[in-house]
């Protein structure tokens, strides 16, 4: 059999969840070293070393300017060309017309939920291609995996795809999101980006899905408590004209130099970023999966996280679970893990357990026994 792997912007310069997701999921499918042959398809890009030594596999660039045409248009063409016997989608969507039957990743269905006005440009038109595309080609793919039993009932409720066509296969953690204390990595790093050497954490972005203004309410809230003592927060995805400006409406800028905002953190740098902190905060609103939980336990980091959509199936008991709608319960939590050491102590041992429940190759294997069901029902 031979399989074709979709990750349309695998080598662009800034990698995020689903890139780096797909990356972790070829990497553990060739070490199952099976007798089918396995051919990735996606632009070009700046990253050429991602796959250095792995000879067992193609890598195929597909033309395309936007992702319209790269998905509608090309990657079909490509399909064809190189004689396919599987297409793997794994960012969402998929050709509304392939000439191979197609294994689709839908991630979350959250794209169909109301899109906030203060989403940018990018992120609302990519939104509501979702909207336009999602709904017809699942009832074309031949089947559905997904990340969560949260997000298959969204799946099955919002799209009425039949349950047995999807299939959940939480994502896994890679192992080099380790606790890293060695002091030379650990003090070129802070050098690095400018940081502080203990700080608490938020890695989401502008979009109001991952609930950055109650994020900073609650830290400004924590703040005006503690005076001095409070610890900084590092916030490394919202821009510093997002900081300013909310900090601005809510009369709270004297809190502005305690925030820091390094911008975009290197792929390799993540396990050092979150090592650094003492607390990680993803109190997000909506998610289907929340690798960044995962990847903060596994640096042993006390983690805070939503009680709502997927994050109590992924978190666990290794958390602190609030109401993502309540400032004040935020605030609660951050207080009491930065001043009960053994509290902070007990959440990091749980989730160093809790991640030994998530690996890629356990994924992979799963993975590549969608693929052969889905050629054998050719």
């Amino acid at each position: 059999m031979k399989i074709g792997i979709e990750v349309q912007r695998l080598y662009r310069k800034e990698r995020f969840g689903i890139e780096n997701s797909a990356i972790e999921l070829i990497h553990e499918l060739l070490k199952l070293k099976t007798r089918h042959s396995i051919v990735v398809l996606s632009k070009s890009g700046v990253n050429k070393d991602l796959f250095l030594g792995c000879e067992e596999f193609t890598v195929r660039p597909v033309h395309g300017n936007f992702f319209i045409d790269f998905e509608q248009f090309f990657l079909p063409l490509a399909a064809r060309k190189e004689k396919l016997d599987i297409l793997h989608c794994t960012g969402n969507t998929t050709p509304l017309f392939s000439p191979v039957p197609i294994v689709q990743t839908l991630h979350d269905i959250i794209f169909m939920d109301p899109i906030p006005k203060t989403d940018s440009l990018y992120q609302r038109v990519g939104n509501y291609y979702r909207r336009c595309i999602v709904p017809h080609v699942t009832k074309k793919s031949r089947i559905i995996i997904t990340v969560s039993d949260y997000e298959k009932k969204r799946i099955v409720e919002r799209l009425s795809i039949p349950e047995n066509k999807i299939h959940v296969i939480h994502n896994g953690i890679n192992s080099r999101f380790r606790r890293i204390t060695t002091p030379s990595l650990v003090n070129d790093f802070i050098q690095k980006y400018k940081l502080p050497d203990r700080y608490i954490l938020f890695i989401g972005n502008n979009s109001h899905r991952k609930n950055p203004e109650r994020v900073l309410d609650a830290y400004v809230n924590y703040c005006a408590a503690n005076g001095s003592n409070a610890l900084a927060l590092v916030t490394p995805g919202l821009s510093k004209e997002f900081v300013d400006t909310h900090l601005k409406a809510v009369n709270q800028s004297q809190f502005r130099a305690t925030i820091h905002t390094p911008g975009y953190i290197d792929s390799n740098d993540l396990p050092l970023l979150y090592s650094c902190s003492a607390l990680f905060l993803f109190p997000s609103l909506s998610e289907g999966f929340g690798m960044p939980v995962l990847e903060a336990m596994g640096c042993g980091v006390p983690v805070i996280t939503s009680n709502t959509s997927s994050l109590p199936e992924i978190a666990g008991n290794a958390a602190v679970l609030i109401d993502p709608t309540d400032t004040r319960s935020l605030e609660s939590a951050i207080e009491g893990i930065v001043k009960d050491h053994a509290l902070a102590s007990e959440l990091s041992e749980k989730g160093l357990r809790q991640v030994e429940k998530f690996r890629w190759s356990t994924v992979a294997e799963k993975t590549m026994e969608i693929y052969e069901r889905a050629y054998d029902s050719n």
